[in-house]
């Protein structure tokens, strides 16, 4: 739910307001955290949220699902109770107020097409339109916003905060078009003889990374992006109705993976009535996602295994009964404990639902749409690294099909990175 002001307050006072900031370093968006908590703890939320919003214009949705680095470099961390940094940006973000920013785009400017409104483009985007650019975003899907819409759950980042944060875009002068997809109803020859001076590909890397174990085939076994999305692509305030429709809950539900969409998933799947379990190959130390989601997913009641999954077992009729694991062993090494295969059995755990989390990949639709485009080696798109242009002349690229955008903040970086390198060009030019 967030801090009230009570709580915020208390919070900020904890901060030490280090003579030299560690959590400073710890921010990629160089947000000057000791002032705004500073800010925060002398009672100006408005004030605070100034100061974050000069490196961050998007407070409230960083605030709610920021993978918080800062915090790991707090000098409390090492006590494990850093201080709430993200949460401080929250209520900050929810609380405090600022005159709304309005421009457009001088007559005559130059046309920017951003392709894709996920986290990298939304940063594009402001940055391009506050240097003055003229700036429409095109996405495929019918809500913008990207995995920040489709892939994260409504418990987690409400539709109204996204909904705000595009509402500021548009009193930037920024156009956001829906439905248009890509190389299909959107061309990039029709894009540039509409006036455009150059593309940014923001298309963001939606597919999973498939997994080769036995029994994928079967039904009930879903990808984390494929299962969140089918859910939420109707509309978020509809998600539950939605899945139940589906044939959702499962008695059981697996989770085989990591990160902060296998945990999505299965805070989702628990909160329609699924008993969930999430394996993991690993310590939880290594599920790649913070102290605070662990947390929480424990208190949902949603299980932890530390084992390998090593095939989907079905019941005879085409759909899922379960998944055969193999245990990990806890074992001291020459650098500490580590994880290892166990010489005992497989046990199969039951599940009529299991979830596969193995990370995610650009899609393919770009190098069949645009054959000449160069790619790099993991299967992200090239960029110049000076310029950010791709191998297509006006093409630039940026986030994570550029494979620049691992977590949000790296997409939010980028993003803005794109855009300076962007105006440049067309300064130039």
């Amino acid at each position: 739910m967030g801090f009230n002001k009570k709580v915020a307050q208390e919070e900020a006072r904890r901060c030490p307001q280090c003579a030299v900031a560690t959590c400073l370093p710890g921010c990629p968006l160089g947000i000057d955290i000791p002032g705004f908590i500073r800010l925060l703890r002398e009672g100006d939320t408005n004030g605070a949220l100034e100061r974050i919003r000069k490196d961050n214009p998007f407070a409230a949705i960083c605030g709610r699902v920021c993978p918080a680095p800062c915090e790991e470099s707090c000098v409390f961390h090492a006590d494990g109770n850093p201080i709430a940094v993200r949460e401080l940006e929250r209520f900050a973000a929810d609380h405090g107020a600022l005159k709304p920013e309005k421009m457009q785009a001088a007559a005559g400017s130059k046309k920017v097409a951003v392709i894709g409104s996920g986290p990298a483009g939304m940063s594009a985007a402001y940055y391009l339109a506050k240097s003055n650019l003229s700036v429409t975003i095109f996405e495929a899907a019918h809500l913008p916003g990207g995995i920040l819409c489709y892939g994260i759950p409504e418990f987690r980042l409400p539709q109204k905060v996204l909904d705000d944060e595009f509402r500021r875009l548009k009193l930037l002068g920024v156009e956001v078009r829906t439905d248009a997809v890509f190389g299909r109803t959107l061309m990039l020859d029709e894009i540039f003889m509409s006036g455009f001076s150059a593309v940014l590909l923001a298309t963001g890397a939606g597919l999973p990374r498939f997994s080769e174990l036995n029994g994928m085939s079967l039904s009930g076994v879903y990808y984390d992006s494929e299962f969140l999305n089918r859910a939420q692509s109707i509309g978020k305030e509809k998600a539950l109705d939605f899945a139940i429709r589906q044939g959702m809950p499962a008695p059981k539900t697996v989770v085989v993976g990591r990160g902060p969409s296998a945990f999505d998933a299965a805070r989702f799947a628990s909160r329609l009535g699924s008993e969930v379990t999430v394996v993991l190959d690993g310590f939880e130390e290594e599920a790649g996602v913070g102290a605070d989601i662990l947390q929480e997913s424990r208190e949902e009641g949603v299980g932890m295994l530390s084992m390998q999954a090593v095939e989907m077992t079905g019941d005879g009729n085409g759909y899922v009964a379960g998944v055969k694991c193999r245990k990990l062993d806890i074992v001291e090494g020459e650098k500490g404990l580590r994880l290892e295969l166990s010489k005992e059995d497989p046990v199969v755990l039951e599940a009529q639902c299991v979830i596969m989390a193995n990370g995610h990949r650009p899609g393919g639709f770009l190098r069949q749409y645009l054959p000449h485009l160069k790619w790099e080696a993991g299967g992200f798109l090239w960029t110049d690294g000076q310029t950010g242009m791709t191998s297509v002349d006006k093409v630039f690229g940026c986030g994570s099909v550029a494979g620049a955008g691992e977590t949000l903040l790296a997409s939010l970086v980028s993003g803005k990175a794109a855009a300076r390198k962007i105006a440049d060009h067309l300064g130039r030019s």
